[in-house]
Formats: structure tokens, C-alpha cells, sequence
């Protein structure tokens, strides 16, 4: 088999990025290309058994971003080689298994990627304000990263720099005020009077981690997914919450005070609701009772998504014993209008239903009419009580 002296330049060429196609057939390897050139005559390539004594293979220092260095261990490197006969000589050889490589790139990439976080910032008379800066995310390139460890141990390099895709934030500071976000759309209030100090406490430290979201048109919201893990570290404190019917202490205890407040906020803006559930049994915090919605994380979410035509801004406060939740967002000719919460088949344990309708306007006409049901069991049996 004899190839031209162009076509031997084009495969050289292509052989840096390890991929080829040729007569309708894509080869993502570049130990096929050497075996090709060498078939033909015309390479000095030796074999890799030749070159490399795998016994004194060396760890392998990489790099992310050229901050943040993971070392490969020499032993980890070792189980990478494997033999081989090379498809169009026959001879036999040795190589690094791409299929390991990768196998170990994606179990780093856990650890490499981040997704970016949007800017957040407040409004004050109609203007966004500088608040949190927006971060960039970042995603580990498995298939360039792939190649470079391959082409380091190959040349008998120590280190190598891991191709990293950088994600930009879809909302920076520097745009904040081209997104549409410019009336009050929704607002929910709770009041949380009478309640212990570490209930208040987490009240504050969970309705501040809402503070300045914004969602995307189309973007749904799930209230776990910010709300993220919550025990001591996060600053929380141990109180007395709902879990399976019953009153028991867990960090956290409070927080269905910021979900309620935000669902009722999402309600009157008019957003849809893709997730709620009321709690076990009635709460005196979230009278008039048919109006909450519960979550725990990992089981209950509250979910809603923006369906306008531009970015809403969640912004959150504490007002005396009132938790506030402000949505912002463009002037759409959206309007809500409630009947209730209305509580009905009440017993004598303190079981009830409850239920509201919400309508919904566009331009003066009437697009939605929507029931929400809540059922409450009876409170459970506890000497005291302080969610009730």
C-alpha cells in the first residue's frame, strides 16, 4: 500500500488531534494514524514498547486552570498501559488505554466542575444595585484532557494542563439593568410572632439565601436546590419541625415559614406552580391556613416556574415579625386576583380542608382560574407545640 507524499502531510496533520476520517469511517485514535504511516514506508515511528520502560513510569502531576494541581500516581499510570498488535504490521506493542484515561477523567470531573452563579443585586427605585457578583462555571473537556495526558506520558513529561471549558454566567452586573425586571409583580407576607429565637434565627439565615435570585425566561425555580444542605455548618440551629406527621428537632426548623411566604409571593405574581404540598396539620404561623406550602429536602420541593416574557428577581426581607418576598419582573398586563383561602370541614381533633382559587389576567381578561386543596390532618400530640 502506497500513499502520496501530500496525503502523508494531511494525516500527519490531523494526527495531532487524533482523528481522521476516511472513506466514510471516523477513527478517534492516534495509534491507528502511526500504524497507517508506518505501514506505508515512510515513518520512523518506533514502537511504543521501545521508547518507554513502563516499570519507571513517574507520577504525573495535572493542572486545572493552572491553579489547582491532582496528581496521577505512578502506580495509577502503570494500569493504563496495556498490549497490543498493531492492526497493519502485526507487530506486537504496547499502549495507553484511552478507555482508563477517560475512565478516570470522569471521576475527577465531580471535582473540576462548577456551575456559574448568577449575579445577584437588589432594586432600589427601579434600578439594579451591585449586590453579589456573578461567578463563572467551569466543566472538565474529557476528550482534550484525555488526549493531553496521553501525549505527556508518551513524551515523558511530569505535568499537563487539563482542558477546561469556562461557562459564563447568564446574568453578569454589568447587564443587570437590560433584563426586563422593572415592576413589582408578586408579593407573599407571613408573620412569624411568638416564635422561639432559634426559629427567627433560622428564618433569617434561610430567606437570605433567596435574596436577589433571578430566573431566566422559561427557568423553573425549586426552593431545595438553593436552599442546599441544612445542618450547623450552614449556620442553622436546631428547632422543632414537621417530619412523617409528628413535631421532632432538626436543624432547620422554620424554614417552611421562607417556602410558605415565597409561595404565596409566586401566587399573587401569577407564576405557575409545578410543585406544593401544605403541611400535615394546620400551623398558626401560616394562618389563614390553605395558604403554605411545606418542604424537606430530598422528599417535598416547592417548584414554579417564570413564564414571562423577560429575568424575575426574588428579593426577600424581615420587617418586625413579618417575612416579606418581593417578585419583580417586567410589566406583562399579568393580574391575580384570590378568593380565600377558605377553611372548611373542620373537626373537633383540629383536622380541616382548606382551599383558594386563583384567577388570572391578562389585559383586563380572565386567561385562568385555578383551585388549590389542602388537607390537614390532627396536630400532632406534643406538650408544646410552636410550629401550631
Amino acid at each position: 500500500m502506497v500513499f502520496s507524499k501530500s496525503f502523508l502531510t494531511v494525516v500527519s496533520r490531523l494526527s495531532l488531534v487524533g482523528i481522521i476520517v476516511l472513506g466514510g469511517f471516523h477513527f478517534g485514535s492516534a495509534f491507528f494514524i502511526a500504524d497507517m504511516v508506518e505501514e506505508s514506508g515512510r515513518s520512523e515511528i518506533k514502537n511504543l514498547s521501545e521508547s518507554i520502560d513502563v516499570s519507571s513510569a513517574e507520577d504525573l502531576a495535572v493542572y486545572i486552570q493552572n491553579n489547582d494541581k491532582k496528581v496521577i500516581s505512578s502506580e495509577t499510570i502503570k494500569e493504563w498501559f496495556e498490549p497490543y498488535v498493531r492492526n497493519y504490521t502485526g507487530k506486537e506493542d504496547i499502549r495507553i488505554s484511552p478507555e482508563k484515561v477517560e475512565k478516570y477523567l470522569v471521576s475527577i470531573a465531580p471535582s473540576i466542575n462548577t456551575q456559574p452563579v448568577n449575579a445577584k443585586f437588589i432594586l432600589v427605585e427601579g434600578k439594579a444595585e451591585e449586590f453579589t457578583p456573578s461567578e463563572y462555571g467551569r466543566s472538565l473537556d474529557i476528550d482534550a484532557s484525555k488526549k493531553l495526558i496521553v501525549d505527556a506520558i508518551v513524551n515523558g513529561k511530569n505535568e499537563a494542563v487539563l482542558a477546561v471549558e469556562i461557562i459564563e454566567p447568564a446574568i453578569t452586573l454589568d447587564r443587570v439593568n437590560e433584563l426586563g425586571i422593572t415592576v413589582l409583580i408578586g408579593r407573599g407576607e407571613s408573620d412569624f410572632k411568638s416564635s422561639p429565637s432559634s426559629r427567627i434565627h433560622n428564618i433569617r439565615v434561610g430567606s437570605a439565601k433567596y435574596n436577589g435570585t433571578i430566573l431566566k425566561p422559561g427557568e423553573v425555580f425549586s426552593f431545595n436546590s438553593i436552599l442546599g444542605e441544612v445542618d450547623e455548618s450552614g449556620g442553622y440551629r436546631s428547632e422543632l419541625v414537621i417530619k412523617k406527621g409528628k413535631l421532632v428537632y432538626e436543624y432547620g426548623g422554620g424554614l417552611c415559614q421562607v417556602s410558605t411566604t415565597l409561595f404565596r409571593a409566586a401566587i399573587m405574581a401569577g407564576l405557575p406552580i409545578l410543585e406544593r404540598k401544605p403541611h400535615s396539620f394546620p400551623v398558626r404561623y401560616y394562618d389563614p391556613q390553605g395558604f403554605d406550602a411545606t418542604i424537606y429536602p430530598g422528599v417535598v420541593d416547592l417548584k414554579f416556574k417564570n413564564d414571562t416574557s423577560n429575568h424575575i428577581l426574588i428579593q426577600s426581607r424581615v420587617e418586625g415579625t413579618k417575612l416579606i418576598f418581593d417578585i419583580y419582573g417586567p410589566a406583562d398586563g399579568r393580574k391575580v386576583a384570590l378568593e380565600g383561602p377558605f377553611q372548611h370541614d373542620q373537626k373537633a381533633n383540629g383536622s380541616m380542608k382548606a382551599h383558594f382559587i386563583r384567577k388570572t389576567y391578562q389585559d383586563n381578561l380572565l386567561v385562568k382560574e385555578e383551585r388549590f386543596d389542602s388537607t390537614y390532618g390532627a396536630p400532632a400530640p406534643l406538650e408544646r407545640n410552636p410550629l401550631e
